[in-house]
């Protein structure tokens, strides 16, 4: 009777060993597939927040670009403002 215990255990344990084997290579092929795909994902990710990056950078040069003129024109004004003042004042002057 002790031999149909041992060798159903034993035939259970082989069973048993083989599924765990092959678990453990499914697993490690699954692991593997999804490591290639996060890293692909992720080099796109970062290859297409560097392009944004980059178009951002563009246009924030245009701007700056922009402000400085928009500020040399304001400077101009602003001499030609002073430079009234300064005809205004003299026009008041007592002589």
């Amino acid at each position: 009777m002790w031999q149909y215990v041992i060798g159903g255990a034993t035939i259970f344990g082989l069973i048993v060993g083989l599924f765990s084997v092959y678990n453990g290579r499914a697993t490690r092929k699954y692991i593997g597939e999804l490591i290639k795909e996060t890293r692909e994902s992720t080099e796109k990710e970062i290859k297409g927040t560097k392009e944004l990056m980059k178009e951002e950078a563009n246009r924030t040069q245009v701007l700056l670009e922009r402000s400085q003129t928009l500020l040399e024109r304001h400077g101009k004004i602003l001499e030609k403002l002073s430079e009234q003042h300064a005809t205004m004042i003299n026009m008041l002057k007592p002589s």
